[in-house]
């Protein structure tokens, strides 16, 4: 099993001693769509694409997800077919304890989510939800005790809330009551909270929280959000591991009206601008169909916002996956946790990131288009080098040193990661 402690720069987690990149895929419908068959397989792939995490539901997200022909509901019924919430379902928790074990026997690190928005009264999701799912305050504790108890031997992430922004006067209520459960029920456990792009943490949760989870989200109105809200989490007060826990899907709709998806390129650069813009915990993905597990004939609750998610067994091989797993990769390998946000660039441009440490000795720099790039460090006696990031190959460049060093990124029509060190320096 995967134990996380918080590094002493408190800006990424340690396992076993060493750094860890949490590398997520988004599977929220884990415990109500899939069988264990298609469970196995999922795993094994996303395993050999260098994946280490997984964020779940424990719930269905009521009013985004898509609708298989049965399931077994979480809750057992009230005579009249509603969720009875004083009595979780027997059968429903012990398959998902099964999926939770087949997860960490294959090395994965499961975070599962309590209390989407949609068990909460007047929040949009609720509102939006086509059954009657927001809970009676009275059951979130027993629910959230009953949950811990169930999951934590399998020691995972529990992430109190799902895609909050704190709109309803009842969301502090009710995830203060579910994170005070988790933690009556399991002092040691490492918890979060998922938000929506335009959500905040309420001072009470910012004080108790073991990492910031924010949300760049699927609007193409909002292209910044990925360095934006990577630079207001890390600027909070208390200083904690930061994580971009949900950027765009790749095939998930723009949220526009134009009826476009956002590509493995667009996926690619909310990540790497995440990562070094300071949130350089990890980054998690999502593929429009594996995060609901959807089968072509389902019905898809949220089509017209988000278009029609394809295939999950399709999904599941989009390219942007192994993207994800070779920014693991280079992450881990390059040692990029020693590294901070650095204004070094005079470019002008914010969509271009840049990461260095103290001295300058070593520098990372994402570039999301090919671009000359000027540098305001003397790259003389520096090994430079770039990696495109679309083939996942490695450039030699030309380098014009001086006290504004010049690199020539002008050879492929792609997004970079260019690296460079001084000769003299080591690995930190």
């Amino acid at each position: 099993m995967i134990e996380l402690t918080v590094a002493p720069t408190k800006d990424h987690f340690l396992s076993r001693g060493a750094p860890f990149f949490y590398l997520a895929d988004t599977v929220w419908a884990t415990f109500f769509t899939v069988t264990l068959t298609e469970w196995a397989r999922y795993l094994a792939v996303r395993r050999a694409q260098n994946f280490n995490a997984l964020q779940i539901s424990i719930l269905p997200v009521t009013h985004d997800r898509s609708v298989p022909p049965s399931e077994d509901p979480p809750f057992e019924l009230h005579r009249d077919g509603r969720w009875d919430f004083s009595r979780p379902s027997e059968s429903y928790f012990a398959r998902a304890e099964t999926m939770v074990e087949m997860a960490v026997n294959a090395g994965f690190l499961p975070v599962l989510h309590l209390l989407w928005c949609s068990y909460v009264p007047d929040t949009r999701c609720s509102r939006a939800s086509p059954i009657a799912s927001a809970m009676e305050l009275e059951h979130v504790g027993p629910y959230a005790t009953y949950a811990t108890q169930r999951f934590k031997r399998y020691k995972p992430i529990m992430v109190v809330s799902g895609d909050t922004r704190f709109e309803s006067v009842a969301e502090e209520p009710y995830y203060g009551a579910a994170l005070e459960a988790v933690k009556a029920a399991w002092p040691q456990a490492t918890i979060s909270m998922h938000l929506h792009p335009e959500g905040d943490l309420p001072p009470r949760f910012a004080e108790v929280v073991d990492f910031y989870c924010f949300q760049s989200g699927h609007q193409i109105a909002h292209v910044d959000r990925p360095y934006r809200l990577a630079e207001k989490f890390c600027a909070y007060p208390r200083k904690l591991p930061t994580l971009n826990s949900e950027p765009c899907y790749e095939g998930h709709g723009r949220l526009s009206q134009d009826g476009t998806r956002w590509s493995r390129e667009e996926v690619r650069k909310a990540c790497w601008q995440s990562l070094l813009s300071g949130a350089k915990m990890g980054i998690a993905y999502g593929a429009h169909g594996v995060w609901s597990f959807h089968r072509r004939g389902y019905e898809f609750l949220a089509r017209q916002r988000s278009l029609e998610p394809f295939d999950w067994e399709d999904a599941l091989l989009f390219p942007g996956a192994a993207d994800m797993g070779f920014a693991r990769w280079l992450f881990e390998t390059e040692n990029l946790f020693a590294l901070d946000p650095a204004d070094i660039l005079t470019t002008g441009k914010p969509e271009a990131r840049a990461m260095a440490n103290a001295d300058r000795s070593r520098l990372a720099v994402y570039v999301p288009s090919p671009t000359d790039l000027e540098v305001e460090v003397d790259l003389t006696d520096y090994e430079v080098t770039a990696f495109d990031l679309s083939a996942r190959a490695i450039l030699r460049l030309a380098v014009r040193p001086g006290r504004r060093s010049i690199v020539e990124l002008a050879s492929v029509n792609t997004d970079c990661l260019l690296l460079a060190k001084h000769r003299r320096a080591g690995s930190s």
